[in-house]
């Protein structure tokens, strides 16, 4: 069966909105993930010792709780 140039076009519309959507879902996801991860690293203080002071600012600056 050979396609016209409208299906085609259709069929490459369809992938293109679904794969969008799909690699919306991942990345919502994948920064969820991110973001508890780093609430996790900064309440733990989960870093090296010489690079305590940088990594306190940058997650008081980031609205990170560090207690």
């Amino acid at each position: 069966m050979i396609l016209s140039p409208k299906q085609v076009a259709f069929c490459f519309a369809t992938w293109a909105v679904a794969l969008t959507g799909i690699t919306a879902g991942m990345a919502t996801f994948g920064v969820a993930q991110l973001d508890k991860a780093t609430a996790v690293q900064c309440r733990t203080h989960d870093w090296p010792v010489k690079a305590h002071k940088i990594h306190m600012d940058w997650c008081a600056d980031n609205g990170y709780v560090t207690k």
